[in-house]
């Protein structure tokens, strides 16, 4: 085994065991026993529990940056056309990639649900997505807003409206039992996340409309 594969076995452990407990009742023990490494690799690679909590939400943020590149081109390609049009249909392609991301497997469940405990209660690492994901895209969005309606929606509304439009998609996908049972859906599909896009997006049409 490798020294990268010891370190990305117990970053992966250590979500398991983050997602299961929190950080503080997450152990280096546990984590160490569930990747079937020594703890002392743990000091070794990440200087112990708040390093190894520091490097996953790093790899969050990374994962998640790669696997929406292409929302920054096409951002920057947006707001240098100035085109209102092609902004309303950007705010609803984040969206839906977005709300894909969250609800779908590309990421797993565990590194999902650290996300959501660090977003709602957090720590002295809180910081790591906030720089790294929630401003960025928060502002993403805002500027967009503005541009879509020709500035009526200004830049601080805009980053206002971009909390409940990113709260959304976390309660979609950290409550998919509870939405399962009252919408009395089997599962989450393809049909049933297309259906909360269409919510979504509905909301974004009014939102942009109301300031005419």
């Amino acid at each position: 085994m490798n020294n990268n594969s010891s370190r990305t076995k117990l970053l992966y452990s250590a979500y398991s065991e983050f997602a299961k407990n929190g950080f503080s009742g997450a152990t280096t023990r546990d984590i160490a026993a569930n990747a079937n490494i020594n703890i002392s690799s743990i000091l070794y690679y990440f200087g112990g529990k708040k390093g190894i909590y520091t490097a996953a939400l790093e790899n969050i943020v990374d994962v998640v940056k790669n696997m929406t590149a292409d929302l920054q081109i096409k951002y920057d390609a947006v707001i240098k056309s100035k085109d209102c049009m092609a902004a309303r249909d950007l705010i609803k392609e984040v969206a839906q990639k977005f709300l894909y991301l969250l609800c779908g497997e590309k990421i797993s469940d565990d590194m999902k649900m650290v996300f959501f405990s660090e977003y709602s209660r957090p720590t002295e690492e809180f910081g790591i997505l906030y720089d790294g994901l929630i401003l960025p895209y928060h502002n993403m969005v805002a500027n967009l807003l503005n541009l879509a309606s020709s500035g009526r929606i200004s830049l601080k509304d805009g980053c206002f409206y971009a909390f409940p439009l990113f709260s959304q998609m976390f309660v979609f996908a950290s409550r998919k039992e509870t939405i399962c049972q009252f919408m009395e859906w089997k599962h989450y599909g393809e049909p049933e996340v297309e259906k909360l896009f269409d919510y979504m997006i509905k909301q974004v049409d009014f939102l942009i409309d109301s300031h005419k």
